[in-house]
């Protein structure tokens, strides 16, 4: 199995405008793994360089389709946790033509209607990072293996794009 960096890093390769769009409620346990990732990661898109942005999509990542949109990214890298069947913390690419299959935790509109609108109204390349989840219960902390995962995220995208 690839190492979160190793898969970051060819997924993120060759883009010079990288998003990364973090979803998830941070009050269900380990379903706010995608937005402490971006939460974590904003001060990256600060300043003058504008090659990177955060975007906290919290359960309503819709809410900011008309930032990513100004913003222009080359690849948006979604983050969410996913129900794949595998073991808590583990990750992997999701293609977009199979998220249909995989379960989401609490988005208001279903992930794929938003990901397809931004898809054609950008023209970037969409990447979606699941992360299996242990715990989604209400006002839960992040377990340990989840909390593990957003860690190795947040370092490996901190080494790849700052």
């Amino acid at each position: 199995m690839l190492t979160i960096k190793e898969l970051l890093t060819t997924a993120i390769a060759d883009h010079q405008a990288v998003a990364v769009l973090g979803c998830g409620s941070p009050l269900r346990g380990d379903d706010a793994a995608g937005s402490q990732v971006a939460e974590r990661l904003a001060d990256l898109g600060s300043g003058s360089d504008r090659r990177f942005a955060a975007f906290f999509g919290d359960v309503a990542p819709e809410n900011l389709t008309g930032e990513i949109k100004r913003f222009a990214p080359q690849l948006l890298l979604v983050i969410d946790i996913a129900d794949m069947g595998l073991e808590p913390g583990q990750f992997q690419i999701i293609d977009m033509d199979k998220i249909g299959g995989v379960s989401f935790s609490t988005h208001k509109l279903p992930l794929p209607i938003i990901l397809d609108y931004l898809q054609k109204e950008t023209g970037c390349r969409i990447v979606i990072l699941g992360i299996q989840a242990a715990s989604l219960e209400f006002l839960a902390e992040m377990t340990p293996a989840v909390a593990q995962t957003v860690d190795e995220i947040v370092l490996a995208l901190r080494e790849l794009l700052g």
